[in-house]
């Protein structure tokens, strides 16, 4: 009785919120999202309504048959996805989680302009987090999928904290529109270049006239649109980019000479676990940039699939992810629903998103193994050469790590940071 008693005072309290501040059915986001021009506070706040049918989902999952017991190409194994049920129906409490995320670090929200393709308002939370070191460098972090700010969550009081070199930075994490707690785009059109174009945006509502990009998957093609565009626009706004994620496709000559076995250890190593990587495990990105709307429909209505959807590509890494982290990563993209997220890679394909234009933008490139990954046939990608990467970036410093995953902030974020200051104090001077 207690429990009902206490999602129905929560219920009202949120009845009372929305009449005066607008309806969660009004966007269908499950949450209110102000509309402001320039910055300002927010608080997230989910409705308890949906928070409470999204449980009762998880406690009707139905499990599906599986053939082995153990995670392959094919998916998650059932004994995985059902004990995260379970633990999700029994222990997990979005409010606790909710409550940690607004008490961690300063939420604001704004609304920026649209441009290019996509001339319409974009609404977007963000983590502006400032050192108390009045020289710090502004460092935006764009995350990937199935990631939102959170991916940078391990790492962000780190990089505010000033060194003994006097280098330390203010943290602007946005979530990506569709992510988080950005609203999803209402037209066709948002890809990477009018993405940057409305973080430069931010940027500038937040006096920042120069700063750092840091970057990783869907997060990279934004940000090499942004320094892409800078190049066009001779524009010296972007100091410098730094990146954990740099994949280049093999050309014509590269895969003639690894057929003729005439390519370097290296290059054999990062060709052979890139074919690995696109024949056996990048269905989902094929999936969702192909059919963004048919998976959204399913993944929307079932809190526990999505989830094995995540714990599938989290899981390739061979990384031990808790109960939380996988439920958390999950709700960060199903509270608004999985479409918007989804259709990012239709938006980044049709722009040729993960292309790499020529730039003179500094770059700092570190690269993660998979060492521990359960398909071992996965080790070495994304390692790519850094002479492939110097053909059309302006690499300045480059670091390789036998280890970390695809999301080396949250599972190293010590060794992450420390490659942050590296390079960035050699761009600014002030050493690691």
């Amino acid at each position: 009785m207690a429990f009902s008693m206490f999602y129905f005072s929560i219920a009202v309290y949120s009845l009372v919120l929305c009449n005066s501040a607008g309806t969660f059915d009004d966007t269908g986001l499950n949450f209110v999202f102000p509309n402001a021009s320039t910055p300002e506070s927010f608080n997230i706040s989910v409705d308890p309504r949906f928070i409470e049918q999204t449980l009762t989902k998880v406690k009707q999952y139905r499990p599906t048959i599986d053939i082995s017991t153990q995670w392959t190409n094919e998916g998650p194994a059932r004994a995985n996805i059902t004990h995260l049920a379970t633990y999700w129906a029994e222990d997990y409490n979005w409010f606790d989680i909710q409550s940690q995320i607004n008490s961690n670090f300063s939420h604001y929200a704004t609304t920026l302009p649209g441009s290019h393709a996509y001339p319409h308002p974009i609404p977007l939370h963000f983590i502006h987090q400032r050192s108390s070191n009045p020289d710090a460098v502004p460092l935006l972090l764009l995350h990937g999928w199935p990631s939102s700010h959170l991916e940078w969550s391990k790492t962000i009081s780190p990089l505010t904290t000033t060194n003994p070199a006097n280098l330390s930075f203010h943290i602007i994490a946005p979530d990506l529109p569709a992510f988080g707690f950005s609203p999803p785009p209402t037209h066709p059109g948002l890809g990477p270049l009018e993405m940057g174009t409305a973080f430069n945006a931010l940027m500038q509502q937040l006096n920042y006239t120069s700063y750092g990009l840091v970057s990783t998957d869907l997060g990279w093609a934004v940000a090499n649109a942004m320094c892409a565009d800078a190049a066009i626009l001779n524009d010296s706004t972007i100091m410098a980019h730094f990146t954990g994620f740099f994949p280049v496709s093999p050309n014509a000559t590269d895969l003639s000479r690894f057929a003729a076995n005439q390519t370097s250890p290296e290059e054999t190593a990062y060709i052979a676990a890139a074919n690995a990587w696109a024949t056996n495990h990048s269905a989902y990105s094929a999936v969702q940039a192909q059919k963004p709307l048919a998976l959204g429909i399913a993944m929307s209505d079932s809190p526990v699939g999505f989830a094995g959807w995540v714990w599938d590509l989290v899981w390739s890494d061979g990384y031990v992810w808790t109960e939380t982290e996988v439920i958390t990563t999950a709700m960060m993209l199903f509270v608004q629903g999985t479409y918007g997220s989804f259709r990012a890679y239709l938006e980044v394909g049709r722009e040729n998103g993960f292309s790499v234009p020529k730039t003179d933008v500094p770059t700092g490139v570190s690269e993660w193994d998979r060492l521990l990954s359960p398909d071992q046939s996965l080790v070495g990608f994304p390692m790519t050469p850094r002479s492939w990467i110097e053909g059309t970036t302006n690499v300045v410093w480059f670091s390789r790590h036998g280890f970390g995953g695809y999301f080396p902030a949250m599972t190293f974020p010590d060794v992450w940071v420390e490659d942050v200051r590296s390079f960035f104090g050699q761009i600014v001077g002030g050493g690691a």
